[in-house]
């Protein structure tokens, strides 16, 4: 805590916190669109889908690119959650203020917390059962899918909304775009991502009732 309350005097310190923040969040949404973008080619089909799985490996983009957001993702959480409230009484504090202020940029915050602190539960199960699971194989995550299809819908939902609306925060904190253009921008990559991804789960979960 002490060490914590030093971090916090120091305003360079925390331009150093927030610049990694910035650059791991705007990292893990770029991966994680593109995340989708991989996984949708199931909708062309099984041959699509396993021939790019087996090029990302034949040219060591996985077995290099796996570890990289593993890194990239830990230290997004050390630098996004270093000022989540930890303690009952701080996060009471931080409700009212929220009920209180009533703004929507308010509460956008709170459920980026609520959220991220979900996601990286989710998602550290997800990789597990990816790298335990390899090669990645459209049979193979269609049987996980059909499995566990309620656990990868929370997922996509809550991972798409952390990302539609945390990159939305962050240009808006550092001021590099409008708020409201930026605000239909981020809702229309979101619905479409959002989109491929519900159509993905739904044809892999067939998939995997079918094999």
């Amino acid at each position: 805590m002490q060490a914590h309350k030093l971090v916090t005097r120091n305003p360079r310190a925390e331009l150093y916190y927030d610049l990694v923040e910035l650059l791991t969040g705007v990292m893990l949404v770029g991966f994680l669109w593109t995340h989708m973008i991989f996984v949708a080619t199931i909708l062309l089909g099984i041959d699509v889908f396993d021939a790019l799985s087996r090029a990302l490996d034949d040219y060591y983009l996985s077995y290099t690119g796996i570890p990289i957001i593993i890194l990239v993702f830990i230290m997004h959480v050390l630098t996004a959650g270093r000022r989540i409230p930890t303690r009952y009484q701080e996060q009471k504090v931080i409700w009212r203020h929220a009920k209180m202020l009533g703004g929507t940029d308010t509460w956008i915050w709170v459920f980026q917390v609520i959220t991220g602190a979900a996601i990286f539960a989710l998602a550290s199960i997800h990789m597990w059962t990816v790298i335990t699971g390899w090669p990645i194989r459209a049979v193979t995550s269609a049987d996980r899918m059909h499995a566990f299809w309620w656990f990868y819908l929370v997922l996509l939902l809550l991972g798409e909304y952390h990302a539609g609306f945390g990159i939305y925060r962050q240009f808006v904190k550092w001021g590099w775009f409008p708020r409201k253009p930026l605000g239909y921008v981020t809702k229309m990559i979101t619905a479409i991502i959002l989109t491929l991804g519900l159509a993905a789960l739904w044809v892999m979960y067939k998939l995997g009732g079918a094999v």
